[in-house]
């Protein structure tokens, strides 16, 4: 630290109160006893206003010295020249002990400095890696190194072709013309410039510096101190550009997260998309070709067709038409699925009444197949959307039928698991692969037992969405024994009191 004239005259002070401590001391010792008054004085002097002034206070200690107590007295005119050695081994002994003692505050200091440094990095790091997005970077930026260097602080960026404006910060400082010119003036040669409206008579102290990470440039920072010399203070002006790099480096990395999250939608939309018509070009066209066929043949051949025929053309064109329809729904379904949050309507239900209602519309794909149901009379009432929750029901069966042999039997079951209600539906077909579990509730995932069988797989990823709209989930697993099992966890409450008794909710089931 540069010293300052105050400095100097705590010095002077110093050597006036060592001399005057000497006086007193003069009677009870001799005067070569005396120089240690100085030297500490002179110690001292280093230790708090560092090397310039303990080497001034030594040569004055030496001349007070001669001055005081030195015959003849109140002369600098020496006598003895024994004291000439005397004076000179308190010179070299003065300014040796307060050099090193301020070598050791120099050391102090910067190592105090290092650490408020590497301290001051580390809470601008936290701050930023908190933030996200280049607004809120670039607010924690003006905000930490505002509080940090006690400034006004602005960060500009820029705002398509060549203008700049003010992401965070103090807009003020940019007010004038002449203050955002030097801005863009800096964005695009790099160079830092000083801050203060050109032709001013006293341009305020501040800085205009550079965002650079890399061969980029990705702003501009303004700081303007409160205290005029701080920027002089050249720790002070390398914690700046220590801090400026920092930031720097925080708006790259934003920059870059924002360009990765959306390379990642784009390539997730891209999937989507091939996926997407991949699954219309298969499932849709192909009946669609049944029924046209079908219905192409009635028209033509409607005179040489027995009523055997005609029945069975006319069925193949409704069980098209029905699987076209559940292919459409389940697109339409998907679709506003992820365009809006999940609108329910809740009331309570007996979950039995539910997957009644569910066997019901699907016993025709049933056609005969065992299914063992095993739902406890002591059931509780659930609070749930029976139509969605129908659905959910409905795909878990349909994707069941579809994945094992004809003729094997289903399981449905519930029990309470703690504070939620397990509903499982499980098959004797082929199980699930190995880490399938999870990716056959995505989108447009299908497991791998699927083969040619027809499909869209988004039966499941339906499932998973209805479920998480009434704050469950669904998990797949193995059935012991053989076979898949999938599970539905819905979270019970407390029924309210006009149900407990077997009343009617407006709108529920009994």
């Amino acid at each position: 630290m540069r010293p300052t004239a105050r400095g100097y005259l705590w010095t002077l002070g110093i050597v006036a109160a060592c001399t005057a401590l000497a006086a007193v001391m003069e009677r009870h010792f001799a005067p070569a006893n005396l120089t240690m008054i100085y030297l500490l004085g002179v110690v001292v002097s280093g230790m708090v206003f560092g090397r310039r002034p303990a080497v001034v206070a030594a040569v004055l200690s030496v001349l007070a010295f001669d001055f005081a107590f030195v015959p003849p007295r109140f002369t600098l005119r020496v006598d003895d020249t024994q004291y000439l050695v005397t004076f000179a081994v308190m010179l070299v002994v003065a300014v040796v002990a307060g050099s090193l003692t301020a070598s050791l505050r120099e050391q102090r200091e910067a190592a105090l400095l290092r650490e408020r440094r590497t301290a001051t990095l580390h809470r601008l790091s936290r701050d930023l890696v908190a933030s996200l997005g280049v607004p809120e970077v670039a607010a924690a930026i003006a905000a930490r190194i505002g509080e940090i260097l006690g400034a006004r602080v602005a960060v500009s960026l820029p705002s398509g072709g060549d203008g700049m404006r003010v992401a965070a910060g103090d807009a003020d400082l940019l007010e004038q013309e002449d203050e955002r010119a030097t801005v863009r003036r800096v964005f695009e040669n790099r160079v830092p410039e000083p801050l203060g409206v050109t032709g001013s008579a006293s341009p305020s102290p501040g800085l205009h510096l550079p965002l650079e990470a890399g061969a980029r440039v990705l702003g501009v920072l303004t700081v303007q101190p409160a205290d005029p010399v701080a920027l002089e203070d050249r720790e002070r002006f390398h914690l700046l550009r220590a801090l400026t790099n920092q930031a720097a480096l925080a708006l790259e990395r934003s920059r870059l997260a924002g360009d990765v999250h959306r390379a990642r939608l784009e390539a997730e939309s891209e999937r989507t998309r091939s996926t997407l018509l991949s699954s219309v070009s298969h499932d849709l066209r192909t009946p669609l070709a049944s029924i046209v066929g079908a219905a192409s043949t009635l028209r033509d051949a409607r005179a040489s067709l027995s009523e055997q025929d005609r029945c069975e053309l006319a069925d193949t064109i409704a069980e098209e038409a029905l699987r076209l329809d559940r292919r459409v729904g389940n697109l339409l379904e998907m679709a506003k699925l992820e365009s809006t949050s999940v609108l329910l309507r809740k009331s309570w239900h007996s979950l039995e009444e539910v997957v009644g209602a569910s066997l019901a519309r699907l016993e025709p794909a049933l056609g005969g197949r065992p299914v063992h149901i095993s739902l406890p009379a002591d059931l509780p009432l659930v609070e749930l959307d029976a139509t969605s929750f129908e659905q959910v029901i409905s795909n878990l069966i349909e994707n069941a039928l579809k994945y094992t042999p004809a003729g094997s039997p289903l399981e449905i079951g519930a029990e309470v698991v703690g504070p939620e209600l397990r509903f499982h539906v499980a098959d004797h077909g082929p199980g699930l692969a190995q880490g399938e579990a999870e990716r056959v509730f995505e989108k447009f995932q299908r497991g791998s037992a699927a083969g040619a069988l027809p499909g869209s797989g988004l039966g499941l990823a339906i499932c998973r969405a209805i479920v998480r709209a009434h704050g469950g989930r669904i998990e797949a697993g193995e059935r012991p024994g053989g076979g898949a099992v999938f599970s539905v966890f819905v979270p019970l409450s407390p029924a309210p009191a006009m149900l407990a008794d077997g009343d009617v909710e407006p709108g529920g089931r009994p």
